[in-house]
């Protein structure tokens, strides 16, 4: 795709005057780093506060008498344990249990729930809701180029968005969120994030997004705030084993496989994908994705073989995110493994630039969450 033909952000301009290096990602011309590059970018924000552009990501209203209905029927989560106020997790599924897209979607009232899908799958989840809907008395209304999304992270990011709402965040526990105002324009604020640390989600109107984006900068300064690219982004969602569409979640891998059968509950309807899920939760699976590190030098990379320590010409999986971990020093991945190879401490070899490199199975998440616990 010619960069001409990328679409932009609301914030496009303001990553130009930071310096930022632009590169296309899900069709959108998104920042990888600002000037300080993405090792600062990533130690800012899990020691301070990180301000990242996420304005490419879909935001979906459902709403009408039946939107409930609707979502418990292609969502693997439950909705019964959610409330006016309340966030949650899940994957839509195919029949056969892979996974169309995760999201996070957000109970305003009964009859109207707001969702935030992957930038690339948009369109698809799109049309995987229309081909559900039939019969039900639901609209459903794209909001993605209505509005800006900013993600605000950091064990400062409280400090930072407080002193701009007239609501005291300190009281919005996480996976919870509030419809309210930053200065005098309109916010939806959420407790969640994608970095393993304290923080929030904000959607606001486009045309605020670039006043709202420079009053959280210039709030933030007191904690030196920077803003994130998409470099940091990943490695900070790896250290916390966050599963990324398209690496640990796909077409070809169910939740259960991925590790996130959390998000899989049995409900008192059939939903689609149900019947494969939950016999996988019961009885497991063939394979899972685990976390691995390296022993020897070298970077674990995405694709890279993963063959037994007895070097065994057959391999036993495939990396499926791979870094250099800016916090703990090392090489660290996740890996879809066959299951006889991922108990913690098993010894593998990691097939980097046509040389197979010690690692092990290690116990994850990496980094875990250091941010306000969910009551």
């Amino acid at each position: 795709m010619q960069d001409s033909e990328l679409r932009k952000t609301p914030l496009y301009e303001e990553h130009k005057k930071l310096g930022a290096k632009l590169v296309p990602f899900s069709g959108y011309s998104m920042p990888m780093k600002y000037e300080h590059g993405i090792l600062k970018e990533h130690q800012q924000v899990r020691n301070s506060v990180g301000l990242f552009d996420i304005s490419h990501m879909g935001e979906i209203e459902i709403r009408g008498d039946d939107t409930e209905k609707f979502l418990q029927l292609i969502m693997t989560n439950d909705l019964n344990l959610l409330y006016d106020g309340k966030a949650q997790y899940a994957c839509i599924c195919y029949q056969n249990g892979t996974v169309v897209d995760d999201c996070f979607y957000y109970r305003i009232n009964k009859q109207l729930y707001k969702i935030i899908v992957n930038a690339s799958n948009r369109k698809k989840d799109l049309n995987w809701f229309d081909k559900h809907k039939e019969g039900l008395s639901i609209n459903i209304l794209d909001k993605s180029n209505n509005r800006g999304r900013f993600a605000l992270q950091g064990p400062n990011a409280e400090h930072t968005l407080n002193p701009l709402t007239p609501y005291d965040l300190s009281k919005l526990e996480r996976f919870h969120f509030i419809e309210t105002k930053i200065k005098k324009m309109s916010a939806f604020i959420a407790r969640t994030g994608y970095t393993g640390e304290d923080g929030f989600e904000i959607s606001v109107k486009t045309e605020d997004a670039k006043n709202v984006w420079n009053l959280i900068l210039q709030a933030g300064q007191e904690y030196s705030i920077l803003p994130i690219g998409l470099g940091a982004r990943d490695t900070l969602r790896l250290e916390a084993s966050y599963s990324l569409y398209g690496h640990e979640l796909s077409d070809k891998i169910t939740p259960i496989e991925a590790g996130i059968g959390f998000c899989v509950k049995e409900k008192n309807i059939d939903y689609i994908g149900n019947s494969v899920l939950l016999d996988q939760k019961r009885n497991g699976t063939s394979r899972k994705i685990v976390g691995v590190e390296l022993i020897d030098r070298g970077i674990i990379r995405e694709k890279c073989a993963v063959y037994n320590k007895d070097d065994d010409p057959k391999e036993i999986g495939i990396i499926t995110s791979g870094t250099f971990s800016p916090t703990f020093k090392k090489s660290i991945g996740l890996a879809m493994l066959r299951r006889k190879f991922t108990g913690i401490g098993t010894e593998i070899l990691i097939e980097i630039h046509n040389k197979k490199r010690k690692g092990k199975v290690v116990k994850t998440p990496f980094y875990p969450y250091k941010g306000r616990k969910k009551k």
